[in-house]
């Protein structure tokens, strides 16, 4: 009986350890910087939309070629946890007091995303296009990914650097992509948002990231729901937040105090439509709802360019 219970133990061990180590595992693969897709996997993705995104990455090589051509300047930033974060200027060849805040994706960066807006709002628009690299993304430090916890932070706190920087006087929009959208309903939804934000463009954001993650696992049929709080115990001691509470954007949006937004591509298989109606019907501002037919994951603006900047026109000459 002794060697059956000792048996039995080493068994549950070995379990507990099997268990831990692939949740350590799946903790590095959502929320470290370091982790690298393997090969096999990179090679599998690629070939299977190579056909959908060749027309993507030569627009990509175009915008990145054209905003580095325009120019840009860099700022710093100090986060609350001691990070060097990095922030971007772009000016409009005539002086403006409109200050675009650009918040970029998961695992993306604020030239890579905000590359293809650059002309819409510098040429057309004439605005000041302020953009940034999040924690852990481009240019700035950080060894972990925040899903929108810590970076909605970042950014309020970089709203006070502009304002203080460029004058109290001026008017700032907020426009955020996937990750980047739910940091701005986030900061939307925030008492300490300032007086000079006049609206949010929120693009295809998650209602938190445990929902999002609770989505992916239902869609792919991934057999990892029973270790979901092994990870979030892991997430929480090292990267420092909740998956639920502090990235927890539709709660943020019953408290919004900017007119919102909303876009979603009607095909986003990243994070479902279904999400941005549940936002658009909780949002207690003034709202307006985009859903763009034929878009995948933040793809609208590629999708229905023309449709984007209508919205946006509208807005801007309504609450500016």
């Amino acid at each position: 009986m002794k060697k059956q219970l000792v048996a039995l133990g080493a068994a549950a061990t070995a379990v507990g350890a099997a268990a831990y180590g692939v949740s350590d595992l799946l903790f590095k693969a959502l929320i470290s910087r370091k982790f690298k897709v393997p090969a096999a996997v990179s090679k599998f993705i690629t070939e299977k939309e190579e056909g959908s995104e060749n027309g993507l990455e030569s627009a990509y090589k175009t915008n990145m070629k054209w905003l580095t051509d325009y120019g840009f300047e860099r700022h710093e930033l100090i986060s609350d946890r001691g990070q060097k974060l990095r922030g971007y200027l772009m000016r409009p060849k005539k002086p403006s007091d409109v200050y675009v805040f650009g918040s970029h994706g998961y695992r993306s960066d604020g030239k890579g995303e905000w590359c293809y807006f650059a002309k819409f709002y510098l040429e057309e628009m004439g605005y000041n296009l302020f953009f940034v690299d999040h924690q852990s993304h481009g240019e700035s430090e950080g060894e972990y990914i925040g899903f929108a916890s810590h970076e909605h932070k970042d950014c309020l706190k970089w709203l006070s650097y502009i304002n203080e920087t460029f004058g109290k006087d001026i008017k700032i929009i907020l426009h955020g992509i996937s990750m980047g959208s739910a940091t701005v309903m986030l900061m939307t939804g925030n008492e300490s948002l300032p007086a000079n934000v006049k609206f949010t463009v929120a693009d295809c954001g998650y209602t938190s990231a445990m929902n999002e993650f609770d989505y992916k696992i239902d869609t792919l049929k991934l057999p990892f729901r029973p270790l979901i709080p092994i990870i979030e115990a892991i997430n929480h001691k090292r990267a420092g937040y909740d998956f639920r509470d502090d990235t927890d954007a539709l709660g943020a949006i019953k408290k919004a105090r900017v007119p919102v937004l909303f876009v979603h591509g009607d095909k986003d298989l990243f994070v479902p439509t279904k999400m941005v109606y549940e936002l658009y019907d909780a949002c207690a501002s003034e709202k307006e709802l985009f859903v763009v037919t034929g878009a995948d994951h933040a793809k609208s603006y590629h999708i229905d360019k023309e449709g984007y900047e209508a919205r946006v026109k509208k807005y801007a000459e309504k609450y500016l």
